[in-house]
């Protein structure tokens, strides 16, 4: 099954933002790693947010990452978008990365 890069975004937060935002309705799973870098002043917190057709959204997952720590995960994907959030937890200069890779579906 073919792999492929969905998203890529790798951004100092100060705010919350949403660094990333990928159509999933193509892969049948994907792979979310994330990482916040040991330069970061402080813990960031990354949300999945899945909506589904319709418009109706769905939160998958959350993370609290502390400067230096990573994580990676493979979901099965219901809905029609994926929205990485990232919230910092406190003051500080945050850099963060998010991957989406995806597993494309047979025939796509």
């Amino acid at each position: 099954m073919p792999t492929e890069v969905a998203c890529t975004a790798i951004e100092t937060i100060d705010v919350a933002t949403t660094p990333g935002q990928v159509p999933t309705d193509l892969h049948q799973r994907i792979r979310v790693p994330a990482d916040c870098r040991f330069s970061s002043d402080s813990t960031v917190e990354t949300t999945l947010v899945l909506e589904e057709a319709g418009g109706v959204p769905g939160r998958l997952d959350r993370h609290l990452l502390d400067p230096g720590e990573s994580v990676q995960r493979v979901y099965e994907v219901p809905g029609t978008s994926l929205v990485v959030q990232a919230t910092p937890v406190h003051p500080g200069s945050r850099p963060v990365d998010v991957w989406i890779w995806g597993d494309r579906l047979p025939g796509e």
